[in-house]
């Protein structure tokens, strides 16, 4: 499937789905301010389904390293991607359509979650889990995130945003869509509908 769009100036192609699933999982992906919770929550209400927010399964001790500035290894963010994918696969198997608001910074973090389709097979890249990714400029992310932390709305300080953009890793053949953060939010969410749901 091929999409272009206007509003994200964007060519994506969409791997050949492997899997009869029902059920449909899109991941909003971004370094945090990207507004993967604002966009995944009003996506979910308009696809008629259910958002789902990573944040709300980190153990509470990626919570407090992320507090006090200390960025998530690997050992910390397996077993949490391992439990977002035994969830999105539940819902898969129930045919639900699930937003989930995720970083997914790293092709093998996006590889834990593409396994939530049981047939998916390792680096095709064809399964029923869609990644969407909330593009947005650095300045513009820091802004977010010092007005978030003012508002104490979020327990990752603006210190490690540095650390999250370096570890942000796309690979074109993997056929992520990518949206202009910056633009309004309903046009992001109308773009995300008529071009990934």
């Amino acid at each position: 499937m091929l999409s272009t769009s206007s509003t994200c100036n964007c060519v994506v192609s969409f791997p050949k789905m492997a899997s009869d699933y029902k059920g449909k999982a899109i991941v909003l992906m971004g370094v945090s301010g990207a507004g993967k919770s604002t966009i995944g929550q009003m996506l979910g209400s308009a696809a008629h389904g259910r958002f789902l927010d990573a944040d709300d399964y980190h153990s509470e001790s990626n919570k407090e390293k992320m507090r006090n500035g200390i960025p998530l290894s690997d050992e910390d963010r397996v077993p949490w991607l391992e439990t977002l994918r035994n969830v999105l696969r539940r819902g898969l198997v129930d045919t639900e359509t699930m937003i989930l608001a995720c970083s997914a910074l790293q092709k093998q973090y996006r590889e834990i979650l593409r396994s939530a389709d049981p047939k998916y097979e390792p680096g095709s890249y064809a399964s029923v889990v869609k990644f969407v990714l909330l593009d947005v400029g650095a300045e513009v992310l820091a802004a977010r995130l010092v007005k978030r932390a003012a508002e104490g709305k979020h327990f990752m300080p603006a210190k490690l945003l540095q650390t999250q953009l370096d570890l942000l890793q796309i690979d074109e053949a993997e056929g992520i869509f990518k949206v202009d953060a910056t633009l309004d939010p309903d046009d992001i969410v109308k773009t995300i509908l008529t071009f990934v749901l």
